[in-house]
């Protein structure tokens, strides 16, 4: 989201972050922000304020994720597996108070809450509609949408919800799609990268070409030649054994059974378990669980799994953006990122409001 905003003209002041090497890449790349780590429960509006020198009233805008764990299908069957508890009473359901804290306090003109398409209908939309309750009650008229990356030029299928307040008269109207004819596809995302292999722990390393580049690499690449993150994990000898015989656009269940034999899996639970991406078409949604094995993000032609700075393309993160942490933590940082060109699309809808 900083990125997005960044990039449509904003100066980001002030974030918080819960984990300190997540908050460090943030710093990393917003030198000029005061950059934050620890839990937003704890640490109150008005002492963000006091650390970050923000005061009442001054911030333009407020943009924020709370963590989505229990609104997203994969995350509720992860919680449902690991306790007997009814879901509903898991307290994670109810961050997104902390962030109305934030407005609350702040009083920004317009603030942007991102979260998965799931919030506006768990628990029959009981949570989305005490979402929409406290934005009015704080004077906010509130417009909402499900947005796909992927129609604002990002190559991903990715559908997220946006909900954006406003103190003002009239709503934010969401940008209207841009791509949905011509789709960016991961060709277009990483062709131009660095030649690399499995395995690799690589820092900055030249483009592979410098030559009848897509126009989206063009937005995206450094003037410097160079590119960072190049880190891919060592699939083991029986995974790259089955990748070698899967086709563009194949998952685990495409494959004869004696080679999901190579490497078996419950196939009643991961029937997806592998699959290769398809060069000419956009990539599926990117997860954090990329940052588990990555065997759902199979490079095209390669017997390998994405990069990092592969993964970060296709999520559409400029180059000059750098990650920070060990590799299990960069990947679970660009699969819980918005996409930036997607941000971008909602802040200069922002800006055309304000």
């Amino acid at each position: 989201m900083s990125v997005g905003f960044t990039r449509a003209g904003f100066n980001i002041t002030g974030s918080i972050e819960l984990l300190e090497k997540y908050a460090k890449t943030h710093e990393i790349n917003f030198p000029k922000c005061t950059s934050l780590f620890g839990d937003i429960r704890e640490l109150t509006p008005s002492e963000f304020a006091k650390k970050t020198k923000i005061s009442k009233n001054s911030p333009t805008i407020v943009i924020g994720g709370p963590p989505c764990q229990t609104f997203s299908s994969a995350g509720q069957s992860k919680i449902q597996s690991l306790s007997k508890s009814d879901i509903k009473e898991d307290p994670r359901n109810y961050l997104f108070k902390s962030y109305f804290d934030y407005v609350a306090y702040f009083k920004p003109d317009v603030f942007v809450m991102e979260n998965v398409p799931n919030l506006k209908t768990k628990y029959n939309g009981e949570i989305f509609e005490n979402i929409l309750k406290i934005c009015s009650e704080l004077g906010y008229e509130v417009t909402h949408d499900i947005l796909n990356a992927a129609d604002h030029g990002v190559p991903q299928v990715r559908k997220r919800l946006f909900i954006i307040g406003c103190k003002r008269g009239r709503k934010v109207e969401f940008p209207k799609p841009t791509h949905t004819n011509k789709p960016t596809t991961v060709y277009d995302a990483i062709s131009d990268l660095p030649d690399i292999y499995d395995g690799i722990r690589a820092r900055e390393l030249p483009y592979s070409k410098n030559a009848r580049l897509t126009k989206y690499q063009k937005i995206l690449r450094n003037d410097s030649k160079v590119v960072d993150n190049n880190i891919c994990r060592v699939s083991n000898d029986r995974a790259k054994k089955i990748f070698s015989h899967m086709k563009q656009g194949d998952k685990y269940m495409d494959l004869p059974k004696k080679v999901r034999n190579i490497l078996p899996f419950r196939e009643d639970i991961f029937p997806d378990r592998l699959k290769r991406l398809v060069l000419d078409k956009p990539s599926w949604t990117i997860l954090a669980h990329i940052g588990m094995d990555g065997y759902r993000y199979i490079h095209p032609t390669e017997n390998r799994t994405l990069s990092v700075r592969e993964a970060a393309r296709i999520q559409s993160f400029p180059d000059h953006f750098i990650f920070n942490g060990n590799m299990r933590e960069q990947y679970i940082q660009v699969g819980n990122s918005v996409p930036p060109l997607l941000a971008e699309a909602l802040a200069n809808a922002v800006r055309k409001h304000l």
